[in-house]
């Protein structure tokens, strides 16, 4: 079996989100989200589909993807881990977010190829699931605790196990005690509202500094969140040191990391307590894989970030089957909710758990012909920066 040819689909989604800051009036969120498709065939008549979402990078990374045409065409679609290698190799850039996602793309179409022609799913070539079902969250806006009980109660009721909410989008210095206050008002009502079973989740989008988030950590403390995410930004081991060895609440981090080089100081140093590879961005399935079983022997759990579209949470919910230290998968429900409208699928979500697929592959069906008609429109880029001149995040 030979690769042909390969295509590329880009095109936005809605998120139905109009969060604003409640200091500028400027927009949290986007209204719209890029998703990129890729669309491997061969001479077999057997097509793989992957995706290498990289929001503001769609563009250039779609870019790579046609320039690497000359590497993919010709070769054997089987060999898959072989061939993303040699791809690899045939540059001197061995990291970064664009070639991450490009790689995460083809190494994702190459396994469902694989899949396909084996007649298999994808987490039996990776040694075999070691569960059938993934445990879930989804997220929501902190506004106000009104909302977010709201918010929480309608996840809770979608059948996902917990929710995620940003405990600083109201920050505007670096020490600030009414965001802190604000935090745990929000966290408190979810608590008693959704009750002890429910997980609560926070992300801080690397903005505060640790003292700040020291300070959330010990306020939210006793209403027992399952972890905070990126308390610090991107970047200090050190920092993010400082904040796990004192805050009494789990740390997590990892979505800004791409290969596993970049995830090795933190896995041995035991930075944190849990790893959030994003799929599009870590090198695919392989790369995710390969990261959870590093993290193990920290005694690290994996928390995957997902914020892309179906065939990214097909890819890492393969690998979340085959993760020994698996703890539980970020999801969109606002995307998740579309996603029939993009592929064919027999996820379902329900008492805190969705589904793995055991159809070969992937187990999706993209609709080609529907996905080639939609519009894009390039994610438009944001003012990270607070009035006073500090990170406000991602």
């Amino acid at each position: 079996m030979k690769i042909t040819d390969l295509h590329t689909y880009k095109f936005s989604v809605p998120t139905g989100q109009q969060i604003r800051d409640p200091a500028s009036g400027e927009l949290l969120c986007s209204t719209s989200k890029p998703w990129l498709f890729l669309q491997i065939e061969t001479d077999a008549g057997i097509t793989g589909w992957g995706e290498g979402t990289g929001e503001w990078l769609t563009e250039p990374v779609e870019a790579t993807l046609h320039a690497w045409r000359e590497l993919l065409i010709g070769r054997d679609p089987l060999a898959v881990t072989a061939l993303c290698d040699d791809i690899q190799n045939r540059l001197p850039w061995k990291g970064g977010p664009v070639f991450g996602s490009a790689i995460a793309a083809i190494n994702a179409a190459l396994y469902d190829i694989t899949g396909r022609a084996w007649g298999v799913p994808v987490h039996t070539i990776l040694g075999g699931r070691r569960r059938d079902r993934v445990r879930v969250y989804s997220g929501i806006s902190l506004v106000d605790a009104e909302a977010a009980v709201d918010g929480a109660l309608a996840i809770r009721d979608r059948g996902y196990a917990g929710v995620k909410g940003n405990p600083l989008e109201t920050r505007t210095w670096p020490m600030d005690a009414d965001a802190v206050e604000h935090t745990t008002k929000c966290v408190r009502a979810m608590r008693e509202a959704a009750g002890d079973d429910f997980d609560l989740l926070l992300d801080a989008h690397g903005s505060p500094t640790p003292e700040l988030s020291l300070a959330c950590a010990a306020a939210i403390a006793p209403y027992r969140p399952l972890f905070l995410e990126e308390p610090v930004k991107v970047g200090s081991v050190d920092a993010l040191l400082e904040v796990s060895g004192k805050s009494e609440i789990p740390i997590a981090t990892g979505e800004k990391l791409f290969h596993l080089r970049d995830f090795l100081p933190l896995i041995q140093a035991r930075a944190c307590a849990y790893l959030q590879p994003d799929v599009c961005h870590c090198f695919g399935i392989t790369g995710l894989v390969e990261i959870g079983r590093a993290a193990r022997e920290s005694q690290m759990q994996m928390a995957p970030h997902n914020a892309g579209g179906p065939l990214a949470l097909a890819a890492t919910l393969t690998a979340d089957a085959v993760t020994p230290n698996f703890l539980i998968q970020e999801m969109g429900d606002v995307w998740f909710q579309r996603f029939g409208q993009y592929v064919e699928h027999d996820w379902s979500i329900a008492n805190g758990y969705i589904n793995v697929s055991d159809a070969p592959g992937l187990g999706l069906t993209v609709k080609a012909q529907d996905i080639a008609e939609l519009s894009y429109e390039p994610l438009p880029y944001r003012q990270y920066r607070h009035a006073d001149g500090s990170w406000k995040g991602w």
